[in-house]
C-alpha cells in the first residue's frame, strides 16, 4: 500500500489494509467531528468541512477511467452520507458544514498517480474552491462541477424517489408474481 490512505485495495485486501483504509476515510471524519462538535456548539460558532471524493458516487460506473475503488468508494460514500445528514441535523444551529467533493487531485497520494492525469486539479485550487464555496453558503462543494445546483437537485430527487418509493409495506409487484 502506498501513501497514508492507500491506493484503494481490491475487495479481497487483507484485513489490516481494509481496517486502515476504512478507518482513515470513513471512521476518522466521524471521530474528528465528534471531538470538535461539543465545543463548537458551546461557542455558538464553527464550520465543519469533510473531504470525500466524487468516487463516492461511482459504484455503478464502468470503463477505462474507473479505477479499482471498491473500499475507497464505500468509505467516501459513508463520509458523504454522514456530512449531508449532519448538515440537516445542524440546520437549526449556528454551525456550518461543507462536504468537499473533489475529483482527481494532483497530489503525492497513490504514489503520485494524480500528478500526471490531465484532468487532475491542483490541491490549491481544491482548497480555494472550498473556501469560495463557504463564502457562497454551499454545504456541498464540487470544485470542478459547473451546474452544481442542478446536479444536487437531481440527486436529491433520485434519493427521495428511492427512499419514498422503496419504503412500502409490501414487496414491489415484480417480486410477487409467478415469475418471482
Amino acid at each position: 500500500m502506498a501513501g497514508p490512505g492507500g491506493p484503494p485495495p481490491p475487495p479481497f485486501a487483507a484485513p489490516p489494509q481494509i481496517h486502515r483504509l476504512l478507518t482513515l476515510n470513513a471512521v476518522a471524519p466521524v471521530q474528528l467531528v465528534r471531538a470538535a462538535l461539543p465545543g463548537m456548539l458551546a461557542a455558538g460558532k464553527g464550520t465543519i468541512i469533510t473531504v470525500a471524493s466524487l468516487l463516492a458516487f461511482s459504484g455503478g460506473l464502468e470503463g477505462p477511467r474507473a479505477p479499482r475503488r471498491t473500499l475507497y468508494a464505500a468509505a467516501k460514500a459513508a463520509t458523504v452520507a454522514f456530512t449531508r445528514t449532519l448538515a440537516g441535523e445542524l440546520a437549526d444551529t449556528p454551525l456550518r458544514t461543507q462536504l468537499l467533493l473533489p475529483g482527481v487531485v494532483a497530489t503525492e497520494w497513490n504514489e503520485g498517480a494524480g500528478r500526471d492525469i490531465p484532468w487532475a486539479m491542483t490541491p490549491q485550487d481544491v482548497a480555494a474552491a472550498s473556501l469560495a464555496g463557504l463564502r457562497l453558503g454551499e454545504t456541498v462543494c464540487t470544485p470542478g462541477l459547473e451546474g452544481q445546483a442542478a446536479a444536487l437537485d437531481a440527486l436529491l430527487a433520485a434519493e427521495s424517489a428511492l427512499v419514498t418509493g422503496g419504503n412500502q409495506p409490501t414487496p414491489a409487484a415484480r417480486y410477487r408474481g409467478p415469475q418471482a
